[in-house]
């Protein structure tokens, strides 16, 4: 458990993306995909209201995934009318890998049963988790619950732990960010560092655009600061005002395969994913 435990936090964490080439990255996705499709298809029993549940999970080339319930009075649902459909389709990109977290369920309670229970959020709690009721539209939400009966674990050790694991991989691995080929990374800079971001240590990072090509950033201890791009010059620039007095400096972007920007020689920004980066030698990672 100890080292399932470390595995599992190294890749929420993060693994070393600046390591990993984009082929190799887009190997990890894929090893990542290849294993939840094997995995998350499976069929239990609600002993408490005598129903069978078969969750099957299935992500397309554009990385939406769809997971599927479908509960009814027999495992067998091919020939059965009284059965309930509820699909949830969601960006994988939306699922912040913070968020997966593993609960123990003592009692069963409907589609929940005795076992394990595997949690998802969005990012900023947003209702981007579409769920439809036999065919009907239902309410969005951030949230989604996955349920690992105990029986699981015969199959396979800690279950759901990994599951854990692998969605976390593939998140990861579907919104690392590397230079395009056609070098027009600039708009994609801004858009990454929009938001709200914290590092480990507590550090806070807002930034919000008021001009086009022009971030606004609230950083640090209250520290504020512009950062924007000049079509003229093709440079990136970086206001910076504190009550020492206020400083400015361009920066060149070295796009050769991860995004980064310098000045002279010094690495000051990496862009490691589309929710996270790397200021100062500090990984601040979206809210």
């Amino acid at each position: 458990m100890k080292r399932i435990f470390l595995s599992l936090l190294i890749s929420i964490i993060g693994f070393d993306l600046s390591a990993q080439s984009l082929e190799e990255n887009e190997l990890r996705y894929s090893n990542a995909i290849d294993w939840l499709n094997s995995k998350l298809n499976y069929l239990y029993y609600d002993d408490v209201n005598e129903k069978w549940w078969n969750n099957t999970f299935y992500i397309n080339e554009n990385k939406l995934v769809t997971i599927k319930h479908i509960s009814s009075s027999k495992p067998n649902t091919v020939d059965i009318s009284d059965k309930t459909y509820v699909v949830r389709t969601f960006e994988l990109a939306d699922i912040d890998p913070k968020s997966l977290k593993i609960s123990k369920i003592e009692q069963s309670n409907g589609r929940i049963v005795k076992g394990s229970m595997l949690e998802l959020r969005t990012f900023g709690f947003q209702d981007l988790i579409r769920k439809t009721i036999n065919r009907r539209k239902g309410s969005s939400t951030s949230y989604l619950f996955l349920s690992f009966p105990e029986v699981l674990n015969d199959s396979l050790d800690n279950y759901a732990y990994i599951v854990q694991e692998k969605f976390s991989e593939a998140i990861l691995a579907s919104t690392s960010m590397y230079a395009s080929r056609d070098g027009s990374d600039e708009n994609r800079i801004i858009e990454v560092l929009t938001g709200t971001f914290q590092t480990p240590g507590l550090y806070q990072w807002e930034a919000k655009p008021i001009y086009p090509n022009v971030l606004e950033i609230q950083h640090g201890n209250n520290e504020r600061m512009y950062l924007g791009y000049e079509e003229d010059s093709k440079k990136f620039y970086m206001l910076d005002i504190a009550p020492k007095g206020t400083s400015t400096q361009y920066l060149k972007l070295k796009n050769d395969e991860k995004l980064v920007l310098q000045s002279d020689t010094t690495e000051l920004l990496r862009i490691e994913t589309a929710h996270s980066f790397i200021f100062k030698g500090e990984e601040y990672i979206r809210k």
